[in-house]
C-alpha cells in the first residue's frame, strides 16, 4: 500500500500461487478496505478451517 502524491492510495494484491496481480487505486479508504478484506477472504490458508455452510 502507498499513498499517492496526488491523493489517495495505491494497493497492489499479488497471489502468485493464483496468477492474481491486481493494483487498485482510490481515494476512500473505506473502499479499499473492504476490497482487501474479500481479497484476504479468498486466499487459502494452511490450517485455516474450511468454511461450512448449514441451511436450516
Amino acid at each position: 500500500m502507498a499513498v499517492l502524491d496526488e491523493g489517495g492510495h495505491e494497493v497492489v494484491s499479488r497471489d502468485a500461487c493464483r496468477r492474481e496481480h491486481e493494483v487498485i487505486t482510490s481515494t476512500s479508504i473505506n473502499d479499499i478496505a473492504h476490497d482487501l478484506t474479500v481479497w484476504l477472504a479468498a486466499r487459502h490458508v494452511p490450517g485455516r478451517p474450511t468454511r461450512q455452510i448449514t441451511d436450516f
